[in-house]
């Protein structure tokens, strides 16, 4: 997949969609079966392809559409990947709800990554336009890859070019972890453990010279995914005004929050998962709104500075 830090300074530097980058004018999740066939097939394509990324609020020509798309930052992970469950019967979670900044002005967008079995649609795309009539975004059945700026039906180079990433993937896997135990010191011990097992491996401190601990569910430690996590922050402080997930990933900027300085604070099972958050996180978020009712309005002035 090509890494997410280069798909986000592509979103916000150039005005051609590619096999990495698509424009979507609008956010409108109100034409249900017609913005989610759509958006789903472009998904699956990036999927299938390098991964990629949707920038919404911007024409097919890189202009700014006018159209306010914020609400997608009120879409979650879990209910993003519902919307793929739904149309290929498969759990697809490498999405994320992003912002990227294009002349100095934020827009949402969705961060998609690659698979490593590409995603086969389980039911049709179907939908009615204005007109009457039916249009068909993708049939039951078929596999769709990036050509350029389109979504559209694999072909035989595409399975082929497929098959050869993968073998790439696997054969610098095999080799990164054989040079490993080959410039190993003199004297050290090879021990064989089942990556990806039923226990995850946490530290509940920020010291990171600390034992990881082994959970037997990681939300025994981190109860809470993004979603709910917003609910028990308004649930504890009765905010007014609705936050979202724009506003939980301001505060981890401003905050200086990620899996790598407060492990203590969140939590990723694995590259391709969501973050999941604990009780310490929720209590700071809650006492730095009480002690300053602007924290919030704070923290997303500090990421547009930052992101400017």
């Amino acid at each position: 997949m090509s890494a997410p830090k280069e798909l986000i300074e592509l979103a916000q530097s150039t005005n051609e969609e590619s096999d990495l980058l698509d424009f979507k004018r609008e956010y409108s999740p109100q034409k249900k079966a017609a913005f989610w066939a759509e958006t789903i097939k472009d998904i699956v394509a990036f999927a299938n392809t390098r991964g990629g990324i949707l920038v919404f609020g911007v024409n097919d020509d890189g202009t700014p559409s006018g159209i306010d798309c914020d609400t997608l930052y009120e879409l979650d992970s879990a209910s993003l990947a519902d919307q793929v469950r739904k149309y290929t019967a498969t759990d697809f979670i490498k999405m994320s709800v992003i912002s990227v900044v294009r002349d100095k002005k934020p827009f949402p967008a969705i961060l998609i990554g690659r698979v490593h079995v590409p995603l086969v649609f389980a039911k049709v795309g179907t939908y009615e336009v204005q007109d009457g009539n039916q249009k068909t975004a993708f049939s039951k059945g078929t596999v769709y890859f990036r050509h350029g700026s389109k979504s559209e039906p694999c072909t035989r180079a595409d399975l082929e070019e497929f098959l050869r990433r993968e073998l790439d993937r696997v054969r610098e896997d095999w080799l990164g972890n054989i040079r490993k135990v080959v410039e190993a010191p003199h004297g050290s011990s090879v021990v064989i453990t089942q990556a990806g097992g039923g226990q995850a491996g946490v530290r509940i401190t920020n010291d990171p010279n600390a034992p990881a601990l082994h959970l037997p569910k990681l939300s025994d430690g981190f109860p809470y995914k993004q979603n709910q996590l917003i609910k028990e922050v308004i649930r504890r402080t009765g905010i007014d005004k609705l936050i979202n997930s724009h506003d939980v990933q301001t505060v981890k900027l401003c905050e200086n929050i990620n899996e790598e300085s407060r492990p203590d604070f969140v939590s990723k099972p694995h590259e391709g998962s969501s973050p999941q958050y604990s009780q310490d996180f929720v209590d700071l978020i809650v006492q730095r709104f009480e002690n300053d009712s602007d924290y919030f309005s704070k923290c997303r002035k500090a990421w547009k500075e930052a992101m400017y």
